[in-house]
């Protein structure tokens, strides 16, 4: 069963979430620090986005190169912001197919914490099951 109703569902919900995440918490500028980008390969809806320090790019627009690039499904993507996908786990299943330094991922992990917290709010927001 799909989370997300179609593409322009998910891009609504997490271009909303990602600009959130990199203009209001630590994680912008972390990305910047340590110099990481975020390509994410979304299945069922298809779809792509772009993460870097200062903008969030949406749809085949954001298929271009990342420093780390993450394939999962949009249910995968759902239940990560809902806290229940661990992410090294989830990279060892293959659950999520990943590309670049991992390290550099599992460091840059905890200050996505404060948005784990907001998610189910955009969760109520957007009638998403929790």
């Amino acid at each position: 069963m799909a989370i997300y109703k179609d593409s322009e569902h998910m891009y609504e919900i997490l271009g909303k979430l990602w600009n959130y995440v990199i203009k209001e918490t630590e994680f912008g500028p972390k990305l910047k620090e340590y110099d990481i980008s975020y390509k994410f390969i979304v299945s069922d809806p298809k779809g792509y986005l772009l993460i870097t320090h200062d903008e969030v790019v949406i749809g085949d627009e954001a298929n271009r190169d990342a420093v780390i690039t993450m394939e999962l499904s949009g249910e995968t993507i759902h239940n990560f912001w809902l806290n229940k996908v661990n992410l090294p786990v989830a990279l060892a299943t293959r659950k999520i197919k990943s590309k670049g330094p991992i390290p550099k991922v599992l460091k840059i992990l905890p200050y996505l914490k404060p948005v784990f917290e907001l998610y189910p709010s955009y969760c109520k927001d957007y009638d998403l099951p929790m």
